[in-house]
């Protein structure tokens, strides 16, 4: 049996990486594994958590999992803005999850957390999807 985490964890890269607004109009790199001396602002892919959701006949997973945002602009709008693109990119979207029917995919919450260092702002939304297996 498989949850499907780390299937959903590529489609939702690649839907954000190939996203022109979001990469070169709103300047945001997408990662994984964030690069060490990275430049700012960037989209990584973070913590994720996965519960049963099966049925008679198939597995399935109840996916939660946290997309943050990074910048050192002044203020929050840059984050915000590329909150929002990512918001429009992956809420209530149909997309193909390899050996998964992606039943649904929601946004559920965000919020923007000044760093201690007083100038990196951190974005985290946290996006719930559940999935079916196909076999």
């Amino acid at each position: 049996m498989t949850t499907g985490a780390f299937a959903l964890q590529e489609r939702l890269y690649a839907t954000l990486n190939a996203d022109n607004a979001l990469t070169s109009t709103l300047g945001a790199a997408v990662y994984d594994e964030v690069p060490e001396n990275s430049a700012y602002p960037y989209v990584n892919i973070g913590a994720d958590a996965q519960n049963a959701y099966d049925t008679k006949d198939l597995n399935g997973s109840d996916v939660t999992v946290n997309i943050d945002v990074w910048s050192q602009y002044k203020g929050s709008k840059e984050t915000k803005n590329i909150m929002d693109r990512v918001h429009t990119l992956l809420h209530d979207t149909s997309l193909s999850v390899t050996g998964f029917n992606l039943v649904n995919l929601r946004f559920q919450s965000s919020g923007v957390l000044r760093d201690p260092d007083g100038i990196t702002r951190h974005g985290v939304m946290r996006f719930r999807a559940v999935m079916l297996g196909t076999a």
